[in-house]
């Protein structure tokens, strides 16, 4: 007799599963629509969260809001991350060079 073994995977878009007690998990974003949650199936506000591609691309934002880029560096002493303005990564935000 054959025995089947079913392996259940449970994954994030930042992370997958865990024990989550002494991971900290700030300033990270997946793309909206390509997994269910952050870790573990799910988002955490203000700490792992989706973004849609205009977001991350920075299209249209609203006047007084901050944009994606300035989102990745709001932690940062220095700027890290720059908008691309040249399409090197098909609009989504590059490290900035030195």
């Amino acid at each position: 007799m054959q025995q089947t073994k079913v392996v259940i995977l449970i994954f994030g878009g930042i992370l997958g599963t865990g024990n989550l007690e002494n991971t900290t998990v700030t300033n990270c974003y997946y793309l909206e629509g390509t997994c269910e949650g952050a870790v573990n199936l799910k988002d955490i506000n203000e700490t792992a969260e989706s973004r849609t591609e205009a977001q991350m691309k920075d299209i249209d934002v609203p006047e007084g809001t901050a944009s994606f880029v300035d989102e990745l560096n709001s932690e940062n002493e220095e700027t890290v991350w720059v908008k691309d303005t040249e399409n090197k990564n098909n609009g989504y935000p590059i490290l900035k060079e030195n």
